[in-house]
């Protein structure tokens, strides 16, 4: 979809006499440049509330949903965009967590990218005065799956080291601010070049590897003294999950979140996008996006 962002075709519809619309980005057919259109605004039904978008996230799910690769299929004509952030316009019956004015974060699955998205009352979350509009929208899906990695999965403890590789992507970088400020770990990070390492850096990880010039694990294993690291979570797959998981201590755990490499190394077939997470003495589990949205 970074291609089809930068080929954004506009479509102004005849205007709508007597209705209210607003418009929105469709994905008309997989794998092509998104349409902007004119929709009519729906009904209200209880427990919805009716959001003006300010801010929508662009993530790594919404390329592949554009695509058709997602492991949840949507049918065209649909409007991707599953995090945003916006001011509530009107709330349907049933509605109190929310009121007519409140700024809002909230999750939609799909279309957000739009001026305005209707979701149910629990998919959103109040944004705290001393936080921007433009900030909050991207907290619930990267730093949402974050938290859930380190939290609920590795349980990472203080003073652990962490190697997260993809880590001047989205997830990755609340990953390493999370390790870092929330945790109190070490983070190592690695990404694909030189500028993406010095962004990791300058986000608060300790070292940086450039895996397309070195080698993942000779670096970690340096940088460790050869003792490997306590938690290692992999967003790329193949054998760079394959050198991230030889550098933890074993055994080990794996917990599937998203990969940007959609081949296994465990198998040639294709695998749907999961992050990998590798800890030592722990058992294997699965980890579904979608659980990290419940309240």
């Amino acid at each position: 979809m970074a291609a089809a962002a930068r080929r954004l075709f506009t479509l102004k519809l005849p205007a709508q006499h007597g209705a209210r619309g607003y418009r929105a980005a469709l994905c008309m057919q997989l794998a092509q440049p998104l349409l902007v259109q004119d929709l009519p605004a729906p009904q209200l039904q209880p427990c919805q509330v009716r959001v003006r978008v300010h801010y929508c996230g662009l993530n790594f799910a919404d390329i592949l949903a554009c695509q058709g690769l997602y492991q949840e299929k949507h049918t065209p004509p649909f409007t991707p965009g599953m995090e945003f952030s916006g001011t509530v316009m009107e709330t349907g019956e049933n509605v109190s967590a929310v009121k007519e004015g409140h700024r809002v974060i909230g999750v939609s699955g799909i279309s957000a990218m739009a001026e305005e998205c209707i979701v149910d009352e629990k998919a959103l979350w109040q944004i705290p005065d001393n936080v921007s509009s433009e900030d909050a929208a991207v907290l619930p899906v990267a730093y949402g799956t974050a938290w859930l990695a380190l939290q609920h999965r590795a349980h990472l403890q203080p003073r652990e080291t962490v190697l997260v590789t993809a880590g001047a992507g989205a997830t990755g970088l609340a990953i390493i601010d999370l390790a870092v400020s929330v945790f109190q770990a070490k983070v190592i990070a690695a990404a694909g070049s030189d500028p993406k390492c010095q962004l990791v850096l300058a986000n608060g990880a300790s070292h940086a590897v450039n895996y397309s010039q070195n080698s993942l694990r000779e670096q970690v294993t340096a940088l460790t003294g050869g003792r490997g690291v306590n938690v290692a979570i992999d967003a790329v797959g193949g054998d760079i999950f394959k050198a991230a998981l030889q550098r933890t201590c074993q055994p080990w755990e794996c917990t599937g979140v998203g990969t940007s490499r959609r081949t296994s190394p465990f198998s040639p077939l294709p695998c749907p996008p999961f992050f990998s997470i590798a800890r030592r003495e722990r058992s294997i589990h699965t980890l579904e996006r979608s659980s990290s949205w419940k309240r």
